[in-house]
């Protein structure tokens, strides 16, 4: 009978510190919340451009033990956006689980006006903290790539082409909604992704309806995401009911910087005929190998099928020289890219699939407009500087660098109106076929 009742004591006092810390019993009636709980951020030393800079943020946590999804929206500052009504002037209830109604993610987040005559409609409000459930929690902070809103040019009847404001979609949160309202999704699953491009909307999308010849075939399209997008993690942190807390965040890039560099010369022919760089209408490259898909969580890669993205060449700087007796002008060219990973092809001798670049040069010809084409694989330098690293998984890889450069040594060359074909060597140039022409 003693030896019952010690043990009845002693799962009683279990259960007691399970309470506590895990938050087991029932919350509704008994919630063990934190008094209060804030975030910093911290990214002022990631140097970034005002473009950069984010504006609007997400701050998601889920409880290890007795599962709990929290998702809110912040601004950069960190305070949390809450709904709010006239008759409710609490923060959240005690749960802390009213982010999944109030945080906006398929709105606007601009401040919901209620009308006098509808006093009970939501408030959108920032907050400097909120209460969550005490227990142990790994949270993460990450840029809403919808923000800051890009401008756009749209054709309207009675104004003609008029510019408009309207939210990035270069690049889309996946599965975010669904780990809001289902506890049996991981976090892992919570991912950025590059928005994909149908073949038939290359043209209008990335080359401003130029035609477009499909050079790397059996390989998708997807936008870059032309920013910096950051996240933040806290892999473990122990909430203790009845304490306030303040959490820092400090942010790293989610995605890599790849600049390409390479030169296009002009040469005269025998014949004295020779493009100029007033000629040279626009110039873009396309590169293979875009990983496009990553988990905010964990950094990892998706590489299942990897993609491909175009970028426009702007700017090229112009220099004059005469090799030969020949007059050349020289374009030395950057093209940009800001995705999740890049990779390149266990083949650096191939002329199609991951690690090809693709050069498109649109030229004016008399009164038509010509493309001339040329390829250089890349795969080895991608390989060389380990942009990215395996993971010992199939099928996964992770960002190792924020930042490379890949440069192709080889000059490509256009004598008179026609590509030369000396520029051989897939470290260098591979002229391609012409054979599209556009009228003006």
């Amino acid at each position: 009978m003693k030896v019952t009742v010690i043990y009845q004591i002693l799962l009683a006092s279990l259960l007691l510190v399970g309470c506590t810390k895990v938050d087991l019993c029932d919350e509704t009636t008994h919630p063990h919340v934190v008094d209060g709980f804030s975030v910093t951020y911290n990214w002022n030393e990631l140097g970034l451009s005002a473009d950069e800079t984010p504006e609007k943020l997400y701050f998601v946590a889920t409880r290890i033990l007795n599962t709990r999804h929290i998702v809110y929206q912040t601004d950069k500052d960190g305070n949390f956006k809450v709904e709010k009504s006239k008759e409710d002037t609490a923060t959240t209830p005690d749960d802390g689980n009213t982010e999944t109604s109030g945080d906006g993610s398929t709105t606007r987040d601009n401040t919901d006006i209620t009308t006098p005559d509808d006093q009970s409609e939501p408030q959108s409000e920032y907050q400097p903290d909120i209460k969550l459930p005490g227990g142990e929690y790994f949270m993460m902070a990450f840029t809403n790539p919808a923000y800051p809103m890009v401008t756009v040019t749209q054709k309207d009847e009675a104004n003609g082409d008029v510019q408009v404001e309207k939210e990035d979609t270069r690049v889309e949160l996946v599965n975010l909604d669904e780990f809001k309202t289902n506890e049996a999704i991981p976090v892992k699953e919570v991912k950025m992704r590059h928005k994909e491009v149908e073949h038939k909307d290359v043209s209008k999308e990335f080359v401003n309806n130029w035609k477009w010849a499909d050079l790397n075939p059996g390989i998708g399209y997807v936008r870059e995401a032309g920013r910096k997008l950051l996240v933040a993690r806290c892999d473990y942190l122990e909430l203790d009911a009845g304490k306030n807390y303040t959490q820092p965040f400090d942010f790293v890039s989610l995605t890599q910087h790849i600049d390409i560099n390479f030169t296009v010369q002009l040469v005269a022919d025998k014949d004295g005929n020779q493009l100029t760089e007033e000629d040279i209408r626009d110039i873009y490259i396309e590169m293979a190998g875009i990983a496009p898909e990553v988990s905010l969580s964990t950094g990892i890669l998706n590489i299942a099928e990897l993609k491909r993205t175009i970028v426009e060449v702007t700017d090229p700087e112009v220099s004059r020289s005469v090799e030969e007796e020949k007059p050349t002008v020289t374009l030395s060219c950057k093209a940009s890219l800001e995705v999740f990973g890049l990779v390149g092809s266990v083949d650096s001798y191939t002329i199609t699939g991951p690690g090809v670049c693709c050069i498109v040069l649109y030229v004016k010809t008399g009164t038509d407009t010509r493309a001339i084409h040329a390829k250089s694989n890349l795969s080895k330098q991608i390989k060389e500087q380990a942009i990215t690293v395996e993971t010992g998984q199939v099928n996964e890889r992770k960002k190792a660098k924020d930042q490379a450069v890949l440069k192709i040594e080889t000059p490509f060359r256009i004598v008179g109106l026609n590509p030369e074909m000396g520029s051989d060597g897939i470290c260098g140039w591979i002229p391609v076929d012409d054979d599209i022409h556009v009228e003006i």
